[in-house]
């Protein structure tokens, strides 16, 4: 009775949740081929010779426990949510890969306004969680708390990256190329509020000058961002 109830007495049926599909700008092959077209001038007009000095990054939400994607609801029904699927316990992961496809280290962003928000090799399963802690530290990742309300990047997180994981990765690479300190290198990312804003292009330009920032055009990151529909 109890497996039937739903269907038989109250019309409904199991669905999959729906949410609207992303729109892209109508001429978004237009927009996307400016893209190439200044991403090549870029490498062009600066002599960005090597692909691993051009770097793509991105943001991801990475979901603790996710929800279910199915709910009951009425038969026929077109747009359906499901409870818990925009209540989500989750940190955010930074991404980067060069066009030479070297994977950069990762930047892990919790929720919280201290280190208590990060990882502790004082769990439980101690043992366990110190050797993953230092392993993970040993590549290269980054554990860092957001001292916001929310698991998203901030200006200062921002400017984490570019710091320790960005300019060590093109370090060595201008060494093993022979490359001059101040070799231009490109950076491709998300036109997002915290990478456009004006704070982070100057810090940007007045810190690492040699560093070009080219942006992946607004509402084309399906199509056009190499880290979103290839990487994550």
């Amino acid at each position: 009775m109890g497996a039937g109830l739903p269907f038989h007495n109250l019309c409904w049926s199991m669905h999959k949740s729906t949410w609207a599909a992303q729109k892209f700008p109508q001429n978004v092959e237009e927009v996307c081929h400016e893209q190439f077209l200044r991403l090549a001038l870029t490498i062009c007009d600066y002599l960005i010779h090597s692909p691993s000095f051009y770097v793509n990054i991105d943001q991801t939400n990475v979901v603790y426990q996710p929800p279910s994607s199915s709910t009951y609801d009425e038969i026929g029904a077109k747009q359906v949510a499901v409870i818990g699927q925009e209540e989500k316990c989750a940190f955010s992961l930074v991404v980067g890969i060069s066009a030479a496809g070297d994977l950069l280290p990762f930047q892990v962003i919790y929720q919280g306004k201290s280190k208590r928000s990060l990882p502790s090799t004082k769990a439980p399963e101690y043992n366990f969680t110190v050797f993953c802690h230092d392993k993970a530290i040993n590549i290269g990742l980054k554990f860092e708390y957001s001292n916001t309300d929310t698991y998203w990047s901030t200006y200062e997180l921002m400017c984490s990256y570019v710091n320790t994981i960005l300019i060590p990765y093109w370090t060595k690479e201008k060494l093993a190329f022979n490359a001059p300190t101040d070799q231009e290198c490109l950076l491709q990312l998300d036109c997002w509020t915290i990478h456009s804003s004006v704070a982070f292009c100057t810090w940007l330009d007045k810190t690492w000058p040699w560093i070009k920032y080219r942006y992946v055009p607004a509402g084309t990151t399906g199509v056009a961002q190499p880290c979103d529909f290839g990487i994550q």
